[in-house]
C-alpha cells in the first residue's frame, strides 16, 4: 500500500510538472514594440524662431535644430551669444507651436557661467511634441553669475 501511495505521489508530481511545462510553452511573447522613427517628421522645413526674456543674450535663429533621441524625447539645440558685460547664468524654455499656433510641446535647459561675448551651445530637452512644429518662442532668463 505504501508503495502505491509513493507511486501515486510521484506520478501526481510528474503530471503537475508536465502540465506546468505545457502551460508555459503556450505562453509566447508576441508583444510588438514599435521602433523609434529614424526621421523627424514633427518639424516643418522652416520653423519661425522668436525670443523674449530678461537675459542680455541672443539665440541665433539659424542654429536652432529639433530632433528626437533614442527614447523619443525632444532635443532642441541652439547657439546663444551673451551680450552681458559680466558673466551670467541663463535658463531657457522653448514653447513650440503648430501652424495654427496651438501649443504642441516645450523644452527646457540652460547654462551657467556664460562669459561676455561667448557663444554657447544650448541643449534643451522635453517630451515628444504632439504635432508639427511650425514656430518656437524662446524665453531666455538670465542673472549674474559669480566666478
Amino acid at each position: 500500500m505504501l508503495a502505491m501511495l509513493v507511486f501515486t505521489a510521484r506520478a501526481g508530481t510528474a503530471f503537475a510538472a508536465a502540465l506546468l511545462v505545457v502551460a508555459l510553452s503556450g505562453c509566447g511573447d508576441d508583444t510588438k514594440i514599435p521602433q523609434a522613427a529614424s526621421a523627424t517628421p514633427f518639424a516643418t522645413n522652416s520653423v519661425a524662431i522668436t525670443q523674449q526674456g530678461n537675459a542680455d543674450a541672443t539665440i541665433d535663429a539659424s542654429s536652432v535644430s529639433f530632433k528626437l533621441d533614442d527614447s523619443r524625447s525632444l532635443v532642441v539645440r541652439a547657439t546663444l551669444t551673451s551680450r552681458a558685460t559680466s558673466m551670467i547664468s541663463v535658463s531657457v524654455r522653448a514653447s513650440l507651436y503648430d501652424p495654427s499656433h496651438n501649443l504642441v510641446g516645450d523644452a527646457i535647459g540652460g547654462q551657467v557661467k556664460v562669459q561676455p561675448g561667448q557663444r554657447t551651445i544650448l541643449s534643451l530637452s522635453g517630451p515628444t511634441p504632439l504635432g508639427t512644429i511650425a514656430s518656437a518662442l524662446f524665453e531666455v532668463s538670465g542673472q549674474p553669475s559669480t566666478p
